[in-house]
């Protein structure tokens, strides 16, 4: 995700939601992955990001779960907080897949920002502005006012 190339012409947009961008683990990292989004954009190119901050205060969800059926199958899923580092900037998260009677788990390290330290890290790559925020309903009816305890955030940057 950090570097990459695509053949071709230029694309009009590209995103990246359910907190992806935080599996990369260093701000190095998320900067040259901005900096090769914005390579592969026309200028004013969209790009959609979706991700979670780390509130000032408490973590408000600690487990997120949803459930989902097609005809005979059934998966359900949860997300839970297992620590949260602030000072190294590391969230590590317990996921468990439970598809019919099989069920998968797996543990992930993401990487954490505040909203200001989200904010720092656009202004260091140089490469997109933020046009508008929204919650993960995607609703366009309805952007986002960010401040340092939200959680969730899917950010419509546009190329600089």
């Amino acid at each position: 995700m950090a570097r990459f190339s695509i053949k071709g012409p230029k694309f009009d947009g590209a995103f990246c939601t359910v907190d992806t961008f935080r599996h990369l683990l260093t701000d190095i990292e998320a900067i040259s992955h901005l900096e090769n989004v914005a390579r592969h954009l026309v200028k004013n190119g969209i790009y959609v990001l979706g991700l979670h901050l780390l509130p000032r205060q408490e973590i408000k969800n600690k487990i997120h779960r949803w459930k989902g059926r097609r005809g005979n199958l059934t998966v359900y899923s949860k997300i839970n907080v297992l620590e949260v580092n602030r000072k190294r900037r590391k969230e590590t998260l317990g996921y468990t897949l439970r598809v019919d009677e099989k069920i998968y788990r797996s543990i992930y390290k993401l990487h954490t920002y505040t909203l200001s330290q989200f904010k720092k890290l656009l202004d260091e790559a140089g490469c997109f502005e933020i046009i508008n925020v929204y919650d993960l309903d995607y609703d366009l009816k309805h952007p986002l006012k960010l401040d340092q305890e939200s959680e969730e955030a899917v950010f419509i940057l546009r190329k600089a």
